[in-house]
């Protein structure tokens, strides 16, 4: 539910809900710990107090009025009050036998040394020490609740003051935590509107965590999409321009041969042309159809099991070696199995080969290793700056086609789970495969 709600009103409710939770949770903890701690405190109040009244060797100490002092004599057996709170006879009385006497007599009779304890009357509670001063007196320090009412009120405050000081603070680390959460959000925001309205516009977000990271990703997505975009554009421009060159010139020959004029010679010489030209119209469109039925099998989910794919390169370098005849095909084949359909491997290693075979001066050579496949041809090397292009549609290098070869070799590698990549060697260039 408070998902509906922008992060300032988040916040606010968790302000809210944290400030419940110390009002219905925390107070109630705090009185019911404030009452042993009090009593701590009302028994080395009263403790103090005998210390200050055995100071002054019994003289009346006026310095702490909270707390009443009486002297029993067990000789005599006579208690009196020797502090000056002027306590009368009967309240004297009340005190001996409703609160302390019985553990008087206790201390008396048993020869304890010190007894401490209170009693709860007509809701006043009442704390007491009783000490023995020497072998005939015994004195007994009483206070009552008023003075431990008062101390609570005191740590309450305290305590109050201080959860409100921690909860300001913590209110303003979130306030500042919310708002450095949503300037960049709303950059973010600002940002895509204007990619979706095809404006102009930069994000620059300096933050090493999420936000920054989600920032990073949004750019780096953007500049991809555009450069997909131009991709596509320039796609688009060299397949129509691809299919145009073929097909006006087979309608033009068509037509003069139909006129019984040859431009090659002769009847048969132009036909030939028609037919090389039919031929590689007819290499573009299964290229360009193949690349897309593979962009179509990346999304489907199916179980693909591993084949040894030693046997299909030996017998795809055999039937291009025929082809090829003026290079030399080495082969270092160790018998590992490739995870792929088998004719997908195919058409991307004879596409690599077919593409060396244009640059190659005399020499392929064939690697394969558990995870790995390196394709190397002694020509001259790629120029760095078509390296990160390279297997892009319609990237073509000197001599190439259609610029759909290297495309689908990535597109195959990547599809099963494999990176390829093309290096500049010393002695020419290697396109490699490696599991990622």
């Amino acid at each position: 539910m408070a998902k509906r709600f922008s992060l300032v009103k988040q916040l606010l409710l968790i302000l809210a809900v944290i400030c419940l939770l110390f009002t219905t949770l925390l107070m109630p903890l705090i009185d019911y710990n404030l009452n042993s701690i009090v009593d701590d405190q009302m028994y080395d109040s009263l403790k103090e107090a005998q210390i200050d009244f055995s100071y002054y060797n019994y003289v009346p100490n006026k310095k702490n009025r909270r707390v009443t002092h009486f002297l029993y004599d067990a000789s005599m057996n006579v208690f009196m009050e020797v502090n000056g709170n002027n306590i009368s006879a009967e309240e004297s009385i009340f005190l001996y036998q409703g609160v302390f006497g019985n553990d008087l007599e206790k201390l008396v009779s048993s020869g304890t040394k010190q007894i401490c304890s209170k009693r709860e009357i007509d809701n006043k509670t009442y704390y007491y020490l009783i000490a023995q001063m020497n072998d005939e007196k015994y004195l007994v320090s009483l206070t009552t609740s008023d003075y431990s009412h008062d101390l609570i009120v005191s740590l309450k405050k305290q305590i109050i003051y201080i959860q409100y000081a921690f909860l300001a603070f913590i209110a303003l680390v979130l306030v500042v935590w919310v708002l450095s959460l949503i300037n960049p959000l709303k950059k973010i925001k600002s940002y895509i509107d204007a990619i979706k309205n095809n404006e102009k516009s930069e994000l620059n977000i300096k933050r090493a965590d999420e936000i920054g990271f989600v920032s990073d990703a949004l750019v780096e997505m953007i500049e991809e999409l555009e450069l997909q975009e131009k991709i596509k554009e320039e796609m688009i421009h060299n397949i129509s321009h691809d299919l145009k060159t073929p097909i006006a010139l087979i309608k033009t020959y068509s037509q003069s041969v139909k006129d019984d004029i040859y431009p090659y010679g002769d009847k048969n010489s132009s036909m030939d042309i028609i037919i090389e030209n039919a031929d590689r119209l007819d290499h573009k469109v299964k290229s360009f159809l193949y690349l897309n039925r593979l962009d179509y099998l990346q999304g489907e989910k199916k179980e693909i099991e591993p084949f040894e794919i030693k046997n299909t390169i030996e017998k795809l370098t055999q039937q291009l070696s025929q082809v090829h005849a003026h290079l030399t095909i080495e082969l270092n084949l160790d018998d590992v199995c490739f995870i792929g359909e088998e004719e997908h491997w195919r058409v991307a290693i004879e596409n690599i080969i077919e593409n060396a075979s244009r640059y190659a001066k005399s020499l392929i050579r064939i690697t394969l290793k558990e995870n790995y496949l390196e394709i190397f041809n002694d020509g001259e090397a790629i120029d760095e700056d078509k390296m990160e292009y390279l297997f892009k549609p319609y990237v073509r290098g000197v001599k190439g086609q259609f610029g759909l070869g290297l495309s689908i070799v990535e597109k195959t590698a990547h599809m099963y789970g494999y990176e390829v990549n093309a290096y500049n060697k010393e002695d020419g260039v290697s396109f490699i495969f490696k599991k990622k």
